[in-house]
């Protein structure tokens, strides 16, 4: 179990209980239709995407805002010599697209990754380019797209650790000024044999 929080956000790590719910409503049409994989996810499929992502190097969190889960976001594929592979994030939750939970989501999981934890130096996303929102969104965050990926589908953007740090700092600071909650990022779990060396660390 990892749990990290701020900004009034509980983001906490997903548990094989969890998957099927995972799994109802990343099946919608309209969360999947901003994804590259469309087709229709069983529930033994999801049973095996789990069995693959419960390592120490994938993080997939289910969010929780105002005492609800309202979505998932993640960050997987870690390697040491180049830091997590790529991060993802979906609201499915309707009453909370449109307010700050993704917002205050991105910021805890970047603070603790990038900031807190410092193993790595650039955060990766990919991003269907017709999905404008998803675009505004994580260029707010300072994310940029990667050379030669204008007419790719399924677009790779990059989030320097440099770049973050400026716009992370004026997110940052709005984000303390509208949360309720605090702005103190907090982080408590077990030490086990799914977290990286550095995550339990930080938890002993």
């Amino acid at each position: 179990m990892l749990i990290l929080e701020q900004y009034g956000v509980r983001l906490v790590r997903i548990q094989e209980k969890d998957i099927e719910l995972i799994r109802y409503w990343r099946n919608q049409s309209d969360i999947a239709n901003h994804m590259e994989y469309r087709t229709h996810i069983t529930e033994d499929a999801q049973k095996k995407w789990f069995q693959t992502i419960n390592n120490k190097y994938n993080y997939y969190f289910i969010i929780e805002f105002e005492n609800k889960q309202v979505g998932l976001i993640n960050v997987k594929n870690y390697d040491p010599s180049k830091g997590f592979g790529e991060g993802g994030i979906f609201i499915w939750d309707k009453e909370y697209i449109h307010s700050f939970a993704a917002v205050f989501a991105s910021l805890c999981l970047l603070n603790f990754m990038l900031v807190k934890l410092n193993i790595c130096k650039v955060s990766r996303i990919r991003i269907l380019r017709d999905n404008e929102r998803a675009i505004h969104y994580n260029k707010m965050l300072g994310y940029k797209l990667v050379p030669d990926q204008e007419e790719v589908q399924n677009q790779l953007y990059e989030l320097h650790i440099d770049d973050y740090l400026i716009c992370g700092a004026k997110l940052n600071k709005a984000a303390a000024i509208l949360s309720e909650k605090g702005s103190e990022l907090k982080y408590s779990g077990n030490i086990c044999a799914e977290n990286i060396k550095e995550i339990n660390d930080l938890l002993i």
